[in-house]
Formats: structure tokens, C-alpha cells, sequence
């Protein structure tokens, strides 16, 4: 059943007057509110668009990240039958669950009220860096002024199943005085769901032992446990995200980043071990040149957009180099690899 919310005011002569819900007059002004202070309805939420048109058609209220890096849809009701406000949920789900780390800071970068780069908004919210891999998984967020018996039902049905959903209702009061109040109540429990998701977080994200496996049966099981154990000791292994496996480098203040990732999945039917290299990140970590490092590639790589892969810090310039290439032989990776180690001094 619905949950109700009831408040009451404390009157000058120290009795109580319960004070009833008003409704919001305007669902705008609803939508205004959560964008100015989020935290109403979670404070791990960071707006990044507002009105954000899906290829599917439609337009996402509020599409938010947490700080994990993960997609959150902010969905009002605004007047829906219940069905149509949980299917329109869904389908805008469906579009946000492929979203690139790309088009995200293409909807952050037009967004004027973040106020700042995605980066900054990030750190200054949650103080933490923006992760390396975004959109690893997403969840829906339905706000509305009263829930209904059918929508709670579907909306349970849904995450009893464990798909990313709830439910946020948000009365609006008026007391005598003419001051304004909000309340709101989750369908599931923020810690429920939390737990729900995080079980959902896990099961989606392979171990390093599952992506090894999904390169074997791939064919290039050899070439990505040749990658794996020849940069142990000078680069440090990211958690696996979907096929792919991120190293990073750790410098001398603690801080580390990302400068190689890898695929388990071939690029092509030619076979072969995918990478990505951040070229200005490595060069400054192992003191040689971009010559130098282009000599331990194979011969055949090409630009690498990655400004829209990892977070850029100001002393990497305007327009870091990035390259990508694929490794096909045994041969390729030892001579990669010999190269990292001969730099470090191993």
C-alpha cells in the first residue's frame, strides 16, 4: 500500500495542528528544486543534464551520476498513468545503459548549471576523482507527488527482480505561516535497493580470472596473461570493466593514471590482443621519448581519442596523444614489454 506522510506543526501555545498536503501547483517547480539541491532525494547524486533528449525520443527530466561513476535517470511523473511514467523509465534506461564516457561529458559539457568541467563538478561534489570508466551500470529514479496501487506494484515486481528501479514520493506542505515543506518516502529502502544494486554491480563486473577465461575462448588467452604478468611490478591493474582490463601508473604523490587497457575480445576476425595507450601519460612515467615508445609497438597504430576516455590534468596540455593498436603475436608483447622494464630499470 502507499505510504502516507503526515506532519504537524507545533503551535505557540505547544499544541499540535497537523498541517495537510497542498500539492505542487506546478510540477516544474518540483523539477527546479531537485535540480538546485539534489540531495532531497539522495546526496551521492551529481546533476549533469536536464531535459536530455534520448535517441529513442522523449526527454530525460534530470540524468544524474553517483559517485561511482554510474548513471542515475531522475523520471517526474508529471501527470503519466502509472504505465506509462514506468515504461517511459525503462526505455530511457534502455538508452542510458550504452551511453559512452563521450557523449556523457558531451551532456555535461552542455549543461550550463554544472558550473564547471565534469572533472571539477566530480571532485568538488564527491572528492574523489572522476573514474577512468563511467556507465558501468545505471539505475531509474520515479518521482511523484502520490504512488499509486499499481505502480507501487509494478515498481516491486521490477526490483524484486533486480532490476534498477524505485520509486520517490514528494508531498509538498504549507503550514499556517505560510512556510513551505517537503517530505518524501521511498517505495524500497535506499539501503535495499543499495544492496540490490551492488549485488547487480557485481555480477556485471567479470573478476580478472573470468576475463582471462573470455580471452581464451577468444583465442588470445596467451597474448593477454603475456600483457598481464609482464607489467606486474610497473603497472597496477584496474577492476575489469565488461571485456576489457585498465593498468594504471602510480606516481610518486599517490595518485594514479591510466596509461593501458586492453580487450579480451578480438578486434577483428584477424585475431589478436586490442590496446589503447595513453602516449603522454607513459613517455613522462618511463623518461623516454614518443619515438622511443612508438619503437615497442607494432608498426600499424593509430590515434587514440584519449580525452574522452580518461580524466585530462592540466600538465598533459590541451591535446594528450593517445594510440591504439593490436598486438598479434607472442612476439609483439615481449618486445612491449621488454621495452616498459628496460625503461624502469628491471
Amino acid at each position: 500500500m502507499p505510504q502516507q506522510v503526515r506532519m504537524w506543526e507545533i503551535t505557540p501555545q505547544n499544541t499540535l495542528a497537523e498541517v495537510t498536503p497542498s500539492g505542487i501547483s506546478l510540477e516544474e517547480r518540483l523539477e527546479d528544486w531537485l535540480e538546485s539541491d539534489i540531495s532531497v532525494l539522495d546526496p551521492n547524486l551529481l546533476v549533469i543534464g536536464r531535459q536530455v533528449t534520448t535517441a529513442f525520443g522523449g526527454s530525460i527530466d534530470l540524468l544524474c551520476l553517483d559517485s561511482a561513476g554510474d548513471t542515475v535517470i531522475v523520471e517526474l511523473k508529471k501527470g503519466k498513468t502509472p504505465r506509462e511514467v514506468t515504461a517511459q523509465a525503462l526505455d530511457y534506461a534502455a538508452w542510458v545503459k550504452d551511453l559512452s564516457l563521450e557523449r556523457i561529458r558531451e551532456i555535461a559539457a552542455g549543461y550550463a548549471k554544472l558550473g564547471s568541467s565534469l572533472e571539477d563538478a566530480f571532485a568538488s561534489r564527491f572528492d574523489r576523482q572522476l573514474p577512468d570508466t563511467l556507465n558501468l551500470n545505471h539505475r531509474s529514479l520515479i518521482v511523484a507527488e502520490q504512488m499509486d496501487d499499481s505502480t507501487e506494484r509494478i515498481v516491486r515486481y521490477l526490483s524484486d527482480l533486480n532490476v534498477p528501479v524505485n520509486i520517490a514520493t514528494v508531498q509538498h506542505f504549507k503550514g499556517s505561516s505560510g512556510r513551505e515543506m517537503l517530505a518524501q518516502v521511498f517505495l524500497v529502502e535506499p539501503e535495499v535497493a543499495a544492496g540490490k544494486e551492488r549485488e547487480t554491480s557485481k555480477a556485471s563486473r567479470p573478476t580478472m580470472e573470468q576475463l582471462q577465461a573470455m580471452a581464451e575462448m577468444n583465442g588470445i588467452g596467451e597474448l593477454h596473461m603475456k600483457v598481464r604478468n609482464g607489467v606486474s611490478g610497473i603497472l597496477a591493474p584496474q577492476q575489469p570493466a565488461k571485456q576489457s582490463v585498465g593498468y594504471t601508473w602510480k606516481r610518486k604523490d599517490g595518485s594514479s593514471r591510466a596509461v593501458l587497457k586492453t580487450d579480451a575480445v578480438p578486434p577483428d576476425e584477424n585475431g589478436g590482443l586490442k590496446f589503447y595507450i595513453h602516449a603522454t601519460r607513459l613517455v613522462d612515467y618511463l623518461g623516454i621519448t614518443l619515438e622511443g615508445l612508438k619503437s615497442l609497438l607494432p608498426e600499424s597504430i593509430d590515434d587514440y581519442a584519449v580525452l574522452g576516455w580518461v580524466v585530462n590534468f592540466d600538465d598533459e596540455g590541451d591535446d594528450p596523444i593517445g594510440w591504439q593498436g593490436t598486438f598479434r603475436t607472442p612476439a609483439e608483447v615481449d618486445r612491449f614489454i621488454a621495452g616498459l622494464r628496460a625503461a624502469v630499470g628491471q
